[in-house]
């Protein structure tokens, strides 16, 4: 079989409508591939002169100086050399920055603050309530691995840590990687932002931000252009992430007995590794039952 037959000429209703016939006779397939070709090579020569406009129109957003506004945020003196050097990697050179508007929830910073720094135990602690469907683990490195089953898989370290003191709010800054899988899997790499502090007895107060940096060049050109896509995915993907400690910090907080209740219902490895946990609960119990009794 020829290259002709396999082609197969071209319905006459669209012969004369600038679209060429497919030749006959024994030049046919040479001459109709040269078209192919040079139709093909016009359509890369196309998109080779929009591309370079499309990364020109991107670089001064993902290149543009941003030290000011990274170090307003981040404490970069306080950290060590090797996380500074993972956190400045992003900041310097992000795809996209977030910040978000401060936010309150019925809480003690100390439980917050601790499934913060044990995302593992909270992560256990919310698959058994029903909040998510998957643990995530730490690796040797000290590194947490996730996989939510729905796309996104992970590492998070924590870069920094301050806890919540009367002179100063905590904060935690947070370096993630990870690949978000779909149409295109698109790797990046991102920084969060946690600020809270103790406004109440029993109410805290956060605030967010967030640097994010796509790894592919060409991807992060088209996430800058059309940047509401990415907005949506990191402001997803950065509540997934707090949802937890927020939810677990206020069930603490308001109904510790149901909480502990569930926590005896799980095995008896999980227990151990709550046992910290447990005991937060119990003593911030104590010490709300206790402040109750003497406003009343």
């Amino acid at each position: 079989m020829n290259s002709s037959s396999l082609i197969g000429p071209l319905p006459k209703s669209l012969v004369g409508r600038g679209v060429p016939a497919v030749p006959t006779g024994s030049q046919a397939p040479m001459r109709w591939r040269g078209r192919v070709r040079s139709c093909v090579s016009e359509k890369h020569r196309r998109y080779s002169l929009l591309l370079p406009a499309l990364l020109l129109c991107a670089i001064p957003l993902a290149w543009a100086d941003d030290d000011t506004e990274a170090a307003r945020l981040i404490p970069f003196d306080s950290m060590t050399a090797s996380n500074r050097a993972l956190v400045r990697a992003v900041t310097d050179h992000y795809t996209l920055r977030r910040e978000y508007p401060a936010q309150e929830f019925r809480g003690r910073t100390a439980v917050f603050a601790y499934l913060l720094d044990h995302m593992e135990s909270c992560s256990m602690l919310a698959q058994k309530l029903g909040l998510i469907t998957y643990r995530a683990t730490r690796t040797a490195d000290g590194r947490l691995y996730a996989d939510d089953h729905e796309g996104a898989t992970g590492y998070l370290l924590t870069a920094y840590a301050r806890d919540d003191k009367p002179s100063s709010p905590g904060k935690r800054v947070v370096y993630v990687e990870g690949t978000q899988h779909g149409l295109f899997d698109v790797g990046g790499r991102g920084v969060a932002v946690v600020d809270y502090r103790q406004k109440t007895p029993d109410k805290i107060e956060y605030t967010r931000a967030a640097f994010v940096k796509v790894d592919n060049v060409v991807l992060a050109a088209l996430a800058q252009l059309f940047s509401v896509f990415l907005r949506g995915t990191v402001d997803s993907h950065f509540t997934h992430v707090l949802r937890n400690p927020v939810m677990l910090s206020e069930k603490a907080a308001t109904k510790p007995q149901k909480l502990l209740d569930t926590i005896a219902r799980m095995s008896a490895e999980d227990q151990k590794s709550l046992a910290t946990f447990t005991t937060l609960v119990r003593s911030n119990a104590i010490v709300r039952a206790a402040t109750r009794n003497q406003v009343e």
